[in-house]
């Protein structure tokens, strides 16, 4: 069995007893329940459900932590005038555990 669910604009395959990394989420502290109810896609092993623009079900997590992805480095620079601009970036996430997937 597994879903399709839309998370924050981005689409997220999950599976039960599985961990997935997705967007940061500031309104959850580690160890919290969520209820994820925009699911686009079910697959239950027999049958394909796909919604209009949602699934009648809903998709059970625990919220595992929060953290950081590694450092990306932006250079940028011109030739012949010696601008040289260096910027780094990490990106936040939460990491969710799918505890189960309800189908209605």
């Amino acid at each position: 069995m597994y879903a399709i669910c839309n998370l924050k604009g981005h689409q997220v395959k999950v599976r039960p007893d599985e961990t997935v990394k997705v967007q940061y989420r500031a309104d959850v502290q580690p160890g919290d329940m969520i209820v994820l109810d925009d699911i686009l896609l079910l697959h239950d092993g027999k049958q394909l459900k796909v919604g209009k623009p949602n699934v009648a079900a809903k998709v059970h997590a625990k919220v595992v932590e929060h953290g950081r992805d590694p450092k990306v480095i932006v250079f940028r620079k011109k030739k012949r005038t010696e601008y040289r601009k260096h910027k780094g970036h990490k990106q936040w996430f939460t990491m969710l555990h799918i505890e189960k997937i309800e189908a209605n």
